[in-house]
């Protein structure tokens, strides 16, 4: 089981995932968010991941411009919220993944509905879907109970990954991991303390996620 830990916006916070085993590093670029980083700021702190830590840019309906500069500063992955144009993805060279806001499952075939009417070579490109809670970084998780049969059996996971985000913590990712058996799951709030990142809950976080039977 994988482990995305987003939102980093110190050096410090590299060691911290180092430490804890963390399988990607997420950054924000997208002004409104208190998570928020320059690409001179997550170029300092990238410097400080350990190698096998792949990193994720993530962005909200991002133009050509952005993603190529993001492709040129070495980023591993492209998280997409909101719109997801065509022309960016006729021009991204890395993975992409796609996040998408659910207060429940009976809104991901609309929301997705255009990922299946693409020309395959672009949808291709669109390596996992991440599922997340209605209102993205609000910490809170979407209908889980509600949204936990047939979840995972929707056609859009078909040969893409699953990643589980949305108000999780050390508390429930089990549950979380138990109800959607997902590919990875991503965490930001819910391992951060006064200050940011917190060292002691990505431990704990990693550690429910890795040790997990």
């Amino acid at each position: 089981m994988k482990v995305k830990i987003c939102g980093l916006t110190h050096p410090k916070e590299a060691e911290f995932l180092n430490e804890a085993g963390a399988d990607y590093a997420g950054f924000v670029f997208f002004e409104p968010s208190k998570r928020n980083v320059t690409l001179e700021q997550s170029q300092e702190i990238r410097m400080r991941l350990d190698t096998a830590i792949k990193t994720v840019a993530v962005t909200v309906a991002p133009d050509v411009s952005l993603v190529e500069k993001l492709g040129s500063a070495g980023f591993d992955i492209l998280q997409v919220h909101k719109e997801l144009k065509p022309e960016v993805l006729e021009a991204v060279q890395i993975p992409v993944w796609y996040a998408v806001n659910l207060s429940d499952v009976s809104g991901l075939n609309e929301k997705t509905r255009f990922i299946k009417e693409l020309p395959k070579i672009l949808s291709d490109k669109i390596e996992a879907i991440v599922v997340d809670a209605g209102e993205y970084g609000s910490g809170k998780t979407f209908d889980w109970k509600k949204s936990q049969i047939g979840l995972r059996k929707q056609n859009i996971f078909k040969g893409r990954k699953f990643i589980l985000a949305g108000g999780l913590n050390a508390s429930n990712v089990e549950e979380g991991i138990r109800l959607f058996e997902p590919d990875a799951v991503d965490v930001s709030s819910g391992v951060e303390s006064t200050g940011g990142k917190d060292r002691n809950l990505i431990k704990e976080f990693t550690g429910k996620v890795k040790g997990y039977e």
